[in-house]
């Protein structure tokens, strides 16, 4: 999963969406040089990161989703649904979510991805790049995450091999929002049974 479905499917918690991102650049085992860095709810949430992206690669749902994409960028498949479905997150928000997807965005960026010493340095840059180009709001619209998408492809190897990948979401639209709607059910189900995992697991020790 991307950065905005990572945030709407965790508890909605500063730390805990600070964990939910830093799931991508917290690598290799979570030791004591990591709770030691951080709160123990920014811990939970980069486990919760780790075990929805197992969640999501295993699910037939995903993958069905995924066997729509052009051949020509199959072996970006996961990348790119993603990133489809962060667009229709974005874009289906307020149906979604009790808070609104720009009031949303600020808190993150005010709250959740202000600079702190304890975090990746790529997570820092990163996390500016979101904040300087509102990544989230730019998400809602074919446009911006053609932007996004295609950003992401530029940092390949071997020039952008992402321009035109795009235009399978456009074309497809309604049975990727398909995909989505029966995805997002599934990992709502499965976020909240490992929440509960985590938090019983803090009180038994």
């Amino acid at each position: 999963m991307n950065y905005l479905a990572h945030l709407f499917l965790s508890p909605h918690n500063e730390d805990w969406h600070l964990g939910s991102l830093l799931g991508d650049f917290i690598k290799g085992p979570i030791d004591e040089q990591v709770h030691t860095a951080h709160a123990q709810n920014v811990v939970k949430g980069i486990k919760l990161h780790r075990k929805i992206d197992v969640f999501s690669n295993q699910s037939n749902i995903f993958k069905r989703s995924a066997a729509r994409i052009n051949p020509r960028y199959r072996r970006f498949s996961g990348i790119l649904i993603d990133m489809y479905f962060d667009h229709i997150i974005a874009k289906y928000w307020s149906q979604l979510h009790k808070t609104k997807l720009n009031e949303f965005s600020r808190y993150v960026y005010q709250v959740v991805l202000k600079d702190r010493p304890e975090n990746p340095q790529s997570f820092r840059r990163v996390s500016q790049l979101i904040i300087s180009e509102d990544w989230f709001q730019t998400y809602a619209t074919i446009d911006g995450i053609t932007r996004q998408i295609e950003r992401l492809g530029s940092r390949l190897k071997r020039g952008n091999a992402l321009l035109g990948s795009a235009k399978d979401l456009s074309d497809q639209l309604t049975y990727f929002e398909t995909d989505f709607f029966d995805f997002i059910k599934e990992a709502e189900e499965f976020t909240k049974e490992y929440v509960t995992e985590l938090e019983l697991a803090q009180y038994a020790r």
